[in-house]
């Protein structure tokens, strides 16, 4: 196997890990949280205070998809944008203050 593809791997299996404990978490909140009158749902400030993760992303992503025009030694971005994105939602589980205990 090359360096290359171990890195790859490792990545792959972190960023997995991350987004199925992150996943649990959120569900089992989700779950204590079913019947909890005390929960706000009121999200129309998430936009307000997230829109810089929005514009980030959709830079990345077409940042990624320009460089491959470029050379093609950056097509390896693309899959590691994926496993970075997958890590990130399952961080974004963890950081969720509705689904702390």
């Amino acid at each position: 196997m090359s360096t290359l593809m171990i890195f790859f791997l490792l990545c792959g299996a972190a960023a997995t890990a991350l987004f199925i404990a992150g996943y649990a978490r959120g569900v089992a909140g989700a779950l204590r949280s079913n019947n909890d009158k005390a929960v706000d749902p009121d999200t129309s400030g998430d936009l307000d205070a997230k829109w810089w993760m929005f514009g980030a992303a959709v830079l990345a992503a077409s940042t990624v998809i320009f460089l491959v025009g470029v050379s093609p030694v950056f097509i390896y971005l693309g899959p590691f944008l994926a496993m970075v994105t997958a890590a990130a939602n399952g961080i974004a589980f963890f950081v969720d203050k509705s689904s702390d205990t």
